[in-house]
């Protein structure tokens, strides 16, 4: 696990736990714990990693057909 700290100033908490929720889904902690909560059975981990292998390659071809 990353670990990662947040500076409190001004005794600005609402900032702070913002900040914090930003820094939280952008290295996925949150995924990565609920992905490891319950036991995943190998087969239903390829269908997902299928089915996300899918939806990024389109999303990539949109991408490079929105370029051209």
């Amino acid at each position: 696990m990353s670990n990662f700290t947040i500076i409190v100033k001004n005794n600005d908490i609402n900032k702070a736990i913002s900040k914090m929720k930003t820094k939280v889904s952008k290295l996925g902690i949150l995924k990565h714990y609920k992905m490891r909560s319950r036991y995943e059975k190998p087969s239903e981990k390829r269908v997902r990693l299928k089915k996300a292998n899918i939806i990024n390659s389109l999303k990539n071809k949109r991408k490079r057909e929105k370029y051209l």
